[in-house]
């Protein structure tokens, strides 16, 4: 399996520098780069100093809506033309997005196709943030909210144009509207590419609780966490000291994104069942669930469960108490 990593941010962000820092990287010529562009005519696709063959343009659209179909057709068309001897080789595909796009769909573009998700799989979902403009983007634009929120891996980006108080707000901003993202500063686009695409999968959902958990008797449900809200979006998060019922936990989550599907930007959670042994990874973004992952070794020596969910247009209360009455009452 191919993995694909998806590079998104808002306007200006700095996405196409960091493309172009990445892959003038050693090794980093055997990948496949995918530009999506939101008018009629290409323009970052000219920025990008490549000779990487395998670089393809989507024009005239937002994969995330409009045009959803292209992005499907141009991965097969890419392992197509690989299979004869059309282009090169590659052993990483690469979605650049447009700024306005919304994580979710992609995510769902590549999992849920029958085709494309026998070919490759989701590596990162990562969301570049202005240092010195992150803010205001972030105040104005609910397309930044949603993309920090749906995101694995923040980078924020031009950290030599921003004062160290600034980066400081920025970065508590990032940890109300996605505690569970993995953070990196960059400047000038430099990152090491083992980093961006390494699997982030458990270190920051145990590390963000170990600083603020008490040990209660009964269902521990983090009540002291202070969740903040930007606008309609907010995020909640459970600790939980015994095994949870599958069957419930199940049909909750059933119930939860038939009914608000639109309100559900990204759940991640490390949960003992009552089924399993050994724990599982569950994740989501948007309305697309990846397959669960049984852990061989529980990550932190507490051993508790934990949930996080980000969501929008339902109170925190409301998510609690549906939480509580519908999977932890017996």
């Amino acid at each position: 399996m191919v993995p694909a990593t998806i590079i998104t941010g808002f306007l200006g962000s700095g996405k196409t520098t960091l493309i172009n820092q990445l892959i003038k990287k050693p090794k980093m010529d055997k990948i496949a780069l995918i530009i999506n562009e939101f008018g009629e005519i290409g323009l970052d696709n000219l920025l990008i100093e490549s000779s990487i063959e395998n670089t393809l343009v989507l024009e005239n659209g937002c994969i995330c809506c409009s045009i959803r179909g292209d992005l499907v057709d141009t991965i097969i068309n890419l392992f197509a033309k690989a299979e004869n001897n059309e282009i090169p080789y590659f052993n990483r595909i690469v979605i650049e997005t447009t700024g306005l796009a919304i994580p979710g769909p992609i995510v769902a573009t590549i999992t849920d196709d029958i085709v494309v998700s026998k070919k490759c799989e989701l590596n990162n979902v990562i969301t570049l943030v202005d240092a010195p403009q992150g803010i205001r983007q972030i105040k104005q634009h609910k397309e930044a909210k949603v993309q920090i929120s749906q995101s694995n891996l923040c980078i924020i980006t031009k950290c030599d144009l921003a004062s160290e108080s600034e980066i400081k707000l920025l970065e508590e901003t990032l940890d109300e509207i996605n505690p569970i993202s993995n953070y990196k500063h960059i400047k000038n686009g430099e990152i090491d590419p083992d980093y961006l695409f390494q699997n982030l999968q458990l270190d920051r959902l145990i590390e963000i609780d170990e600083h603020h958990h008490s040990h209660h008797k009964h269902h521990h449900l983090d009540q002291d966490r202070s969740l903040l809200e930007h606008d309609n979006v907010r995020s909640c998060s459970f600790l939980i000291n015994e095994d949870v019922d599958e069957s419930r936990l199940r049909s909750w989550l059933a119930m939860l994104y038939s009914l608000r599907p639109f309100s559900m930007l990204r759940l991640k959670g490390i949960i003992k069942l009552n089924t399993f042994e050994m724990p599982i990874l569950l994740q989501a973004v948007g309305t697309t669930f990846y397959d669960p992952t049984l852990i061989e070794k529980w990550p932190s020596e507490d051993k508790l469960s934990r949930l996080i969910i980000i969501f929008k247009d339902i109170s925190e209360k409301s998510m609690r108490d549906s939480f509580s009455k519908y999977v932890l009452e017996q």
